[in-house]
């Protein structure tokens, strides 16, 4: 399971190369792969990573699984990376409803919201999601609710399905287990304007046991250490890419997932 990736297809190489790949040769027979979102911003091969996941996905539709992050966005990526590399390397006009940089955006609305990775001999189930929950969401069966193709307008939001999706997009755990219930997440959201939120260790246990789930993984922030866990270790954050923006100098990480809910990091240092 890989978490942000933000155009950094050398690291996205590096960690197939060491612990095998999706392939014949490699080890598609036994394991599946979940991508958490944010493919594409930040980093500089954004078109890379995102064709290769996306012939991984057409190849291998019962084993690649993609989820929808918060850059898979044509409102984001337009000016925080991807917008600027279809421009810049294939000298196209992005706002051309037949440009790449439109058709990868309208893919992108497509992408689900959320996954769950069930264990059914012990009956353990693990909920992935970009980013998390908030006051909006309760059920599970409410992520299958909402629609698709979704469009999101950032500086209008009107109803309680688009709540949902910015929450599961765009929110963040608290700083610490002791910061408990929902609070404005004003990094990401300084004029108040989308409603996206902190969650609270409370909220992680009463989302989990409501919806007899064990564990959520997410995605989403810049780690130093390349994973966190949060709410006494029933949420772990993952990011799969190192030194962000080339400024954080971040160890990543991806996570493998066992029976009987044995999880296993990989961790990744910045390259010299």
């Amino acid at each position: 399971m890989f978490g942000n990736i933000h155009g950094d297809y050398v690291d996205l190489m590096r960690f197939l190369d060491i612990w095998g790949n999706p392939s014949e040769a490699g080890d598609i027979s036994g394991y599946d792969y979940l991508f958490l979102g944010n493919y594409v911003d930040k980093g500089h091969q954004s078109l890379e990573v995102i064709c290769l996941l996306m012939a991984l996905k057409l190849k291998y539709p019962k084993q690649i699984f993609m989820l929808r992050g918060n850059h898979e966005d044509r409102e984001v990526n337009k000016y925080l990376g991807l917008g600027q590399e279809c421009s810049r390397r294939l000298g196209e006009d992005i706002n051309d409803p037949n440009s790449i940089f439109q058709k990868l955006n309208d893919m992108f609305e497509y992408l689900p919201l959320a996954a769950i990775i069930n264990d059914k001999g012990a009956n353990n189930k693990v909920f992935c999601v970009h980013a998390g929950i908030g006051s909006t969401l309760q059920k599970i069966e409410d992520i299958e609710k909402i629609q698709r193709p979704l469009k999101i307008t950032l500086g209008s939001i009107n109803n309680e399905t688009q709540q949902a999706a910015m929450e599961l997009l765009w929110s963040d755990p608290t700083q610490n287990d002791d910061i408990l219930g929902i609070h404005p997440n004003l990094i990401r959201d300084p004029l108040k304007q989308n409603n996206m939120s902190l969650f609270g260790s409370d909220l992680v246990d009463k989302f989990l046991k409501m919806n007899q789930l064990q564990i959520m993984i997410r995605s989403n922030q810049v780690l130093q250490d390349g994973m966190d866990r949060f709410a006494n270790g029933q949420c772990i954050t993952i990011n799969s890419c190192t030194n962000y923006c080339g400024t954080h100098n971040n160890d990543a990480s991806f996570l493998v997932v066992q029976k009987k809910l044995v999880i296993s990091p990989k961790i990744i240092k910045p390259s010299a």
